[in-house]
């Protein structure tokens, strides 16, 4: 005789699938894009797929655990499963929502947004479906101010060519940011032009690509960076590009203190060198600080010695007799 108790439930089953298949498609989808094996877009729709089969698992999970509770039917174990990984999956929303609300919805961001720097390079290799590379202007300047009012230009007591230099090894060096750059060229005096670089940065878990153009303009005494920061998808960058730029600022003020300590000790060792060798002067022009020729003694060969000569060179003290004894 079957009781309920051997009966399975089946939407039991049906609830664990739909939960376990959206977990792999996550984690298929996570690698193919990270890999560039699949466009964007294609990844973020497989996513939001994944969300729903993740919802409807837990639906599912739900309905089959009242029906288990009622019924006394088979499959709390599929259940279990139904809802831990369905609402897993929907924990990154959950964790993300705070910042979604509390950041403003903009995904470009620029130290100086009256002229930002420009995607000449990076606005043509941008895909289907990508945010333009032009900056939007107003929008964004004004939300900007008021979540990040701390982006502003960077102003230096260096020459242009010297800041860019130490920018460039920020960039891309061993110890650098780690950043693709695709465009640089260095600022010129005459005729007058501004330096630009052009680099993306792609995310570690994702692999979103974000583009970034750097820009330096001054003198031979002063130098001004602007940066802008943008993601190529997506509305929301949930502050990563201005949190890219703070990274920038503070590393590039690490560089310019290890470089200020430098020129300085090069500055005070060349000015002690100065000084000593002025000081020798002063002390020869006077006639002081000379000391006496070596005198050099041989032996005869009667045994009597005799004082050879000094060099010819040597400079000449004044030697005072001894008094005759009478």
């Amino acid at each position: 005789m079957v009781t309920f108790h051997d009966i399975r439930e089946p939407a039991a089953r049906w609830g664990a699938r739909f939960s376990l298949f959206a977990v792999a498609l996550i984690i298929a989808a996570l690698l193919l894009h990270r890999l560039g094996q699949i466009a964007t877009p294609t990844f973020l729709n497989l996513i939001g797929l994944s969300f729903l089969l993740a919802a409807l698992g837990v639906a599912v999970g739900i309905y089959a655990g009242g029906s288990i509770w009622i019924r006394g039917r088979r499959g709390a174990w599929s259940v279990a499963a139904a809802l831990i990984f369905g609402l897993m999956i929907w924990a990154l929303p959950a964790v993300l929502a705070p910042t979604y609300l509390n950041l403003p919805r903009i995904n470009d961001v620029a130290t100086d947004t009256a002229s930002p720097p420009v995607f000449a390079t990076l606005g043509k290799v941008r895909g289907p479906g990508a945010n333009s590379p032009n900056y939007p202007g107003a929008a964004f300047a004004s939300q900007q101010q008021r979540a990040y009012p701390d982006l502003r230009t960077i102003i230096v007591d260096r020459s242009a060519e010297e800041a860019f230099e130490i920018i460039v090894d920020l960039v891309r060096g061993r110890r650098g940011l780690g950043w693709k750059v695709l465009v640089e060229e260095a600022p010129t005096a005459k005729p007058v032009k501004a330096g630009i670089i052009e680099a993306t940065e792609r995310s570690v878990i994702a692999g979103f690509v974000d583009d970034i153009a750097i820009r330096v303009t001054g003198t031979d005494r002063e130098a001004r960076i602007d940066l802008r920061s943008a993601s190529r998808f997506g509305r929301h960058d949930f502050g990563v590009n201005a949190n890219r730029i703070r990274k920038f600022m503070r590393e590039f003020a690490t560089r310019l203190e290890a470089t200020a300590q430098g020129v300085a000790g090069r500055r005070s060792l060349t000015g002690a060198r100065a000084a000593r060798a002025t000081a020798d002067d002063a002390l020869l022009k006077r006639g002081e600080g000379l000391k006496r020729p070596i005198e050099r003694k041989s032996v005869t060969k009667d045994g009597t010695r005799v004082q050879a000569p000094a060099r010819p060179d040597a400079p000449r003290v004044p030697v005072r007799k001894a008094p005759q004894q009478e």
